[in-house]
């Protein structure tokens, strides 16, 4: 299937609509869509069975609500489930998960961060290192914190939108190209 970027928007927007919103729900939801892409594109026997035209739909849709109802969403998401299975776009939902989770983010005004710190810092500095970027990016965020000791001091923000290398690094390399 050729990836069609309203349709993919569409799927976005209504699996969006068919959750409350709030967070819990918004990220079992981004969870379940990641779950379903991630046996589509690994296990032959799902992606078969999920595109054989001789398995009737409803069979497909019940497989998917196992997942659901594992993940504690509502019944609410299965007419978009439905709509996906029906036109055939499990395929696209790889894509449609980064949509969604961009909306979600946007929704939330919170977005996920990798913070890349050149050492171990105390519980303090990684609070005054959050506080510092969230006054600067004024965005709440989910940090995902990793330690890479190339940096060689200070750090490396990335989000879905925005990159920060506050590093020696960084630095080391753009006084070099001087």
């Amino acid at each position: 299937m050729t990836a069609r970027p309203e349709l993919i928007r569409k799927l976005a927007k209504l699996f969006l609509e068919a959750v409350p919103k709030e967070r819990e729900r918004l990220t079992a939801l981004s969870d379940l869509l990641g779950l379903i892409y991630s046996l589509y594109r690994r296990e032959k026997d799902f992606r078969g069975f999920m595109l054989n035209p001789t398995i009737d739909n409803s069979v497909k849709l019940g497989f998917l609500k196992t997942l659901r109802e594992r993940l504690k969403l509502g019944e609410e998401v299965d007419r978009v489930l439905s709509y996906v299975i029906e036109l055939n776009a499990v395929p696209l939902l790889g894509e449609v998960k980064r949509v969604y989770e961009h909306e979600v983010e946007k929704l939330l005004r919170v977005s996920k961060a990798l913070l890349v710190l050149a050492r171990s810092v105390s519980d303090e500095e990684l609070e005054k290192i959050k506080s510092a970027i969230k006054r600067l990016t004024g965005r709440d965020y989910e940090f995902e914190v990793i330690e890479d000791p190339s940096l060689i001091g200070g750090f490396l923000l990335k989000t879905s939108s925005l990159v920060i290398d506050a590093s020696i690094r960084r630095s080391l390399e753009v006084l070099t190209r001087s």
